[in-house]
């Protein structure tokens, strides 16, 4: 059974090598190629420009006449008929080769003044000295052709002649120079088809986008006779305008097949060799890799079986590679010998964690005994009405809550954080929750009890452990609040129909100075108005995007709630409103509020 599945895990590394190998064949063959190509195409880019300035030079001191391309764009049909014996006698007379060698020499004739008959004299020369020149630069530069063309529009162009290097050499082969069709052109004065959507260079000429002295390239492909061609463009300018385009074409095919031939057999010769690498690779990988790891792994399947570790180890000597294999071996071996300790000491981990659960569930609910957890709280008296509730983050808080008569006239109300988190915190809520009850019953302001408080908890503070708390005292028969704040976070009150921040005068948490100060924050709730105090855990739970919930949206929530809504109403419709905002992000801090509505004394 396990034969097969060895050599499949070969065959398996052998195909994965071959493809890793072969994808970077084939890159870096294609790199190759296209950087090759982008080379000869600067290269060819840079000869190419160098002939078409040339060739335009060569041209404009041949044809130093504008009038030249727009005659012979006109009388197309004259320019390719053979002259007539009275127009070869004409060109012979003395008058007309003074008139072009004064061309020629002085560049200074005016054509439109000229009769028709000198004309054409003179066209017909300087064709025949155009073709001569174009030709002499084909040959000199091996060229498929050169054409001269400009296009009316992106269907057609006008062909003025173009030379093919197919023809005969016009300087060796028998030709006659008074006849207007000499041999040395393929083409010419004539109408033809030259779709621009197969020429992306001609759409750029079309457009306007080509200036004297620059050049435009493109590669295309000819239906005609298969092949592909590198050409350019280049406007020839006459006193300023551009009279035609010079379109030089280059033979593609030859050079495109050779790299693409190039490019083939490098991969035909680098997938050879990639194949013997990678017999020799599987050779060296079975030796050192699966033969050993099979080893490895019937011993596994041993020791699942019994478990016996003895077996494992004399096994695991039997792999001699000195490799991560051999330290797999090593390693299996020892960890085998110390599962077994291993297990023992989980099961008691075990044990403890799940006696650490329990005393957790005791102390969360000895913690949650200790505040004031039954509402109505104070069924019979009418005069207010308060809620509060606590949501740990963990299984004990370090917030707290309370609320008590200090007699029949006066509630004392209280909302504390502690620093830090769990036990530690939950202990030092404790005894922070009992010196503040304890002072508040022996009488007092509230700056008067949160100092002996902080006297008190300072001085037996080894854990340098701090507290912030808010205390309030409510005289019930005249709604005077007297607070005073210990580094709290600010009340909210309804007194005008919305709820507002109250920003209270502030002291140091208790625990920090040994002599802090606090004062006293005095207002009077009058029949209807509220008073909501909280922990951070409040403003600061934070969502998915780690954004905080914020005062703002505390205050919102708070007045989204109905007026005529109990004080329990009024804070479970805001920690719906907290859960919605936090969605499944976890609880960091605990979450303390605390609410109270006050109603007035004659509601007795």
């Amino acid at each position: 059974m396990n034969k097969p599945k060895n050599s499949r895990l070969q065959v398996e590394i052998s195909v994965i090598t071959v493809l890793i190998f072969a994808v970077i064949l084939v890159f870096s063959s294609l790199s190759n190629y296209y950087v090759t190509r982008e080379s000869y195409l600067n290269s060819k880019n840079e000869m190419i420009d160098r002939d078409l300035k040339n060739l335009n030079e060569s041209i404009l001191q041949s044809v130093n006449m504008p009038e030249y391309w727009s005659y012979t764009k006109d009388h197309a049909e004259d320019m390719t008929r053979e002259s007539t014996e009275k127009e070869n006698a004409f060109s012979e007379t003395e008058e007309a080769r003074n008139m072009r060698m004064n061309l020629l020499l002085n560049g200074d004739v005016n054509f439109s003044e000229l009769s028709p008959e000198f004309q054409f004299d003179l066209v017909r020369h300087i064709f025949q000295s155009l073709t001569m020149n174009t030709d002499y630069h084909l040959r000199e530069f091996n060229y498929t052709d050169i054409s001269y063309l400009t296009f009316p529009n992106d269907k057609e162009a006008f062909l003025y002649f173009r030379c093919n290097e197919e023809e005969p050499d016009p300087l060796q082969d028998e030709f006659e120079y008074n006849t207007i069709t000499a041999v040395c052109y393929d083409e010419a004065y004539k109408t033809i088809d030259y779709d621009v959507s197969d020429h992306p260079a001609v759409k750029k000429i079309l457009d306007g986008k080509v200036k004297e002295g620059e050049t435009v390239y493109e590669v295309w492909s000819d239906p005609e006779n298969g092949k592909d061609y590198y050409l350019g463009y280049s406007p020839l300018v006459c006193e300023g305008k551009t009279v035609c385009y010079i379109c030089i074409k280059y033979d593609w095919t030859t050079f495109s097949s050779e790299l693409v031939g190039r490019v083939v057999k490098t991969m035909i010769f680098g997938l050879t060799i990639l194949i013997v690498l990678n017999g020799l690779l599987i050779l060296l990988i079975h030796k050192r890799a699966i033969a050993p790891l099979t080893k490895v792994k019937k011993s596994v399947q041993t020791y699942m079986e019994d478990k016996d570790s003895g077996k494992v180890h004399d096994a695991m000597n039997g792999v001699k590679v000195s490799n991560e294999i051999g330290v797999l071996a090593e390693s299996f071996s020892a960890l085998a010998a110390e599962i077994y300790v291993y297990t023992e000491e989980n099961m008691k981990l075990g044990a403890e964690k799940e006696r650490i659960a329990t005393e957790l569930s005791l102390a969360t609910n000895i913690q949650a005994g200790m505040l004031p957890s039954v509402f109505p709280a104070f069924p019979d008296r009418k005069e207010f009405d308060i809620y509060a509730s606590m949501d740990p983050a963990k299984e004990v808080g370090g917030d707290f809550y309370d609320f008590f008569l200090i007699d029949d006239d006066h509630l004392a109300m209280v909302i504390a954080d502690v620093s830090g988190k769990g036990v530690p915190a939950a202990l030092f809520m404790m005894s922070s929750k009992i010196l503040i009850n304890d002072h508040a019953i022996m009488g007092g302001t509230p700056a008067e009890i949160l100092e002996r408080v902080n006297k008190q908890i300072y001085a037996n503070n080894e854990a340098e452990m701090f507290v912030t708390v808010w205390l309030g005292i409510l005289e019930i028969s005249t709604g005077k609040l007297t607070t005073s704040s210990a580094g709290h976070e600010f009340p909210i009150i309804r007194t005008t129909g919305k709820y507002e921040l109250l920003k209270d005068k502030h002291g140091l948490p208790i625990g920090i100075m040994p002599k802090s100060k606090y004062k006293n924050f005095e207002l009077t709730l009058k029949k209807g108005d509220s008073i909501f105090v909280y922990t951070d855990g409040v403003a600061e739970a934070t969502n998915a995007s780690d954004e905080l919930f914020g005062t703002d949206r505390t205050i919102e929530a708070l007045n989204a709630v109905p007026e005529d809504a109990s004080q329990q109403e009024v804070l479970r419709s805001l920690r719906s409103t907290v859960d919605a905002f936090v969605k499944e992000a976890p609880q960091f801090d605990d979450l303390t509020m605390l609410g109270l509505k006050y109603f007035g004394p004659d509601n007795d």
